[in-house]
């Protein structure tokens, strides 16, 4: 959400102003386990996470929040090579310390290590030996506190939370100690509902009215520095040790034991075959990438660290900019579109990475289906640009995993009927672009490809109704454009078929429709081999489509006849429903035919009072049109779907509130009416039996009531001007759920709403 986006913005530059050092951490850009990844994957990823976070927070990273705090030496080596200058772990991977100048170590492993002051860690260099100028200070987070945050109950108890914070540090005296937890950002709102609201309090008030003060690592820091030298627990055979699996990384890897949602009997063997074929994949292209990355980059890998800019910003400035830098020789369009497919085959090479496509249950998870999406992906370009397929070779690796459900298969099945339909190549955007077409929407913008229509007519072949058509497509991402050819059609046994071809020396549109006025076939299958004989046998039908848009294109098809049932029901209700009235309320049931007519009429009518209230709410409000329907409804014993009109009433309500604040202080004048609007929407709310979630609209309001009363408090003490809080505004607040007592000051007696 923008919103929350620009706040989490905004908090990063308040703590810059206020400690000398922003809160915000940077991240590897795609959440891969650092230290399974090779070197070059690593690095990459460590330089368009940085690039990313300079981008959006307009400063340099102080440190890198590693994927479930993954960490090796060489993790930790590369984040010295940025310049990082704190890393934070669980308390879990410290091995052992020692004070600064003395030679004996002491085992804090298994998590003894006292998490309340930092640590230095020496990196080795090639020889091994600890290099004293090149070090990262290592926060290790309260283990205990943070498990009773994110999977205890103490988010329940604010007070109770707050507490825990002061029993968690130690009566040494003198000596600083930072308490401090690591949790994930779910934790708050999401799996503990209302959490955020517990650590906004301690935040707020909690933990400094118990003599606590907030601070951010890099202002410890500053204030002080480690004491003592650590080294990590780099786990078995220094393959890095992580927060969420206690057996090192294995859970990106193996059949651990580790793992979420899984159900009895179930094993997690599918994750060796396929890390071992994400890797076996990346290594080909690789290959792929070097050799023909040599003829259009001055370094092929330098250029890939750099593709960073290019993925914020696609315009051809900005392409120009990148290949002047990085490109090779003359960079006509045909070079750049190649040059831009390697790098498009590089960037879904390190996402078929990301760590959660290992870390849940089962190999047809959501997660890992994204992860082999990015590997199908990354194929279909390495195909295009050498000619050649590496998929056989991959899919007999992946193959050897198994889904724990009997139904899916194993992984070569779960590929080709889970994620290869769902393959967006030029083909398959031509297909989507006849059907969209054939249905009676045109659609320009396909999946991130542009679509233009050249030449397109309805012709026939027989007695079949066919639409053929010349298209040019050219991709957002890549700049190539190519010509394509097609001929969709409908027949008795599938809804819609269309055959694609990409045009060429011998393929014109007049040939094809030449073609098809000469023939005439005698049944559907000559049809179709009529077809198949000047396009070639690549045909789609809506399967090959995502399911959803199976579902859209679908609907289209009877669209027509859709309306004409619809009108029929309205007609059926509005010509019974005077005589239906009087036997209801005789307690009479009516026949299902009426009630079903009902329901969909009510329903039509419903729909169309929620789009005249995002144009009018007050208008909408007043005629009270929408508690008629509703009412109606109730007579009948009819359940109307409201999900629309919930949808409506949230957005308008958060969008009113969220620019509230701005009017109040740009146009005050006109801030009692826009309360007033927002009264009247939650009386409709109420009225008309609708849930809507306030979490948004009350987290705004309390800033809105905030930033108010401070201006209020400073043009009183600084400028003798005495100013009240709008009419209405608490009793705004108060149907949204808030606590205003401390508001009430800043109400004069003689506005105070009653």
């Amino acid at each position: 959400m923008p919103a929350v986006y620009q706040r989490i913005l905004g908090a990063d530059r308040v703590s810059l102003e206020r400690l000398g050092h922003g809160n915000a951490l940077a991240q590897p850009y795609d959440h891969v386990i650092l230290p399974l990844a090779t070197e070059r994957d690593r690095e990459t990823e460590l330089i368009w996470g940085i690039s990313d976070f300079e981008q959006r927070f307009r400063r340099r990273p102080e440190a890198v929040w590693l994927p479930e705090t993954a960490v090796n030496e060489p993790t930790l080596g590369a984040l010295v090579r940025h310049n990082m200058r704190f890393v934070i772990l669980s308390p879990f991977q410290a091995l052992r310390v020692r004070p600064f100048g003395e030679e004996k170590w002491l085992d804090v492993s298994k998590g003894r290590i006292d998490t309340t002051q930092p640590y230095r860690c020496f990196v080795r260099d090639s020889s091994g030996r600890k290099d004293p100028e090149r070090y990262i200070d290592i926060f290790f987070y309260q283990g205990t506190l943070s498990k009773e945050v994110g999977f205890g109950d103490l988010l329940k108890d604010a007070h109770l939370f707050c507490s825990r914070f002061v029993e968690a540090s130690h009566p040494l005296g003198g000596r600083p100690q930072l308490i401090h937890i690591a949790t994930d950002g779910e934790t708050y709102g999401h799996h503990k509902k209302f959490g955020e609201m517990a650590l906004a309090y301690a935040l707020r008030h909690g933990l400094v009215s118990r003599g606590m003060e907030i601070t951010n690592y890099g202002a410890f820091l500053d204030r002080f520095p480690p004491l003592y030298e650590v080294e990590i627990d780099e786990g078995p055979e220094g393959e890095g040790t992580s927060w969420s699996c206690f057996h090192g990384v294995d859970r990106w890897k193996e059949d651990c034991g580790c793992s979420t949602g899984a159900a009895a009997g179930w094993n997690q063997k599918w994750r060796r075959p396929l890390r071992e074929a994400v890797d076996f994949l990346r290594d080909r292209l690789a290959v792929v990438f070097e050799e023909e990355g040599a003829k259009l980059f001055h370094d092929p890998w330098e250029a890939r660290n750099g593709y960073v800019h290019l993925i914020r910003d696609r315009s051809s400035e900005a392409r120009k900019r990148f290949f002047e830098r990085f490109g090779r020789g003359e960079m006509d369009e045909k070079r750049v579109a190649r040059a831009l497919q390697l790098l498009e085959m590089e960037r879904h090479s390190l996402q078929m990475f990301t760590s959660c496509g290992w870390f849940f249950a089962d190999l047809a998870g959501l997660e890992t289906l994204i992860v082999l999406q990015h590997a199908s992906r990354a194929m279909e370009l390495a195909e295009g640009l050498t000619g050649h397929s590496v998929e056989e070779e991959f899919l007999q690796i992946l193959a050897e995993a198994r889904s724990n459900l009997p139904e899916m298969g194993d992984g070569r099945q779960i590929y080709e009927r889970h994620v290869k339909p769902r393959s967006f190549g030029f083909e398959k955007v031509v297909s989507h672009y006849a059907f969209s077409f054939f249905t009676g929407e045109k659609e320009k913008k396909v999946f991130g490809f542009r679509v233009e229509g050249v030449e397109e007519e309805k012709v026939k072949l027989g007695e079949l109704p066919l639409l053929i058509g010349h298209v040019k497509v050219t991709s957002e991402i890549i700049p190539e454009e190519k010509g394509f050819l097609f001929a969709v059609a409908s027949f008795e046994k599938e809804p819609l078929r269309a055959w694609v071809s990409e045009c060429g020396e011998k393929a014109s549109f007049s040939a094809l429709k030449d073609h098809i006025t000469s023939v005439t076939p005698r049944d559907q299958e000559e049809r179709k081999q009529a077809l198949d004989s000047k396009l070639g046998d690549r045909s789609f039908t809506l399967r090959d489509l995502p399911k959803e848009e199976q579902e859209r294109l679908f609907g289209r098809l009877f669209r027509d006849e859709i309306f004409r049932y619809r009108r029929a029901c309205s007609d059926l209700f509005d010509v019974s429903n005077g005589v239906a009235k009087p036997l209801v309320a005789e307690g009479f049931r009516l026949p299902s035919e009426f009630r079903l007519a009902a329901e969909i009429s009510l329903r039509d009518r419903l729909l169309e009072e929620i789009r005249k209230l995002r144009e009018d709410l007050k208008g909408a409000t007043e005629r009270s049109q929408i508690d008629g329907i509703i009412e109606e409804a109730q007579r009948y014993g009819l359940t109307l779907w409201k999900e629309p009109l919930e949808s409506v009433l949230q957005d308008w309500l958060n969008d009113r509130v969220r620019t509230l604040k701005e009017v109040l202080e740009t146009r005050p004048s006109t801030g009692a009416e826009r309360i007033d609007e927002l009264l009247l929407l939650l009386q409709g709310t109420k009225r008309w039996g609708v849930e809507i979630r306030k979490e948004e609209a009350q987290d705004q309001l309390y800033e809105v009531l905030e930033s108010l009363s401070e201006a209020i408090e400073e043009d009183w003490w600084e400028r003798g001007v005495v100013r009240s809080f709008p009419e209405n505004l608490l009793a705004l607040a108060e149907k949204l759920g808030l606590s205003v007592d401390r508001f009430r000051k800043f109400v004069l007696p003689s506005r105070r709403p009653s």
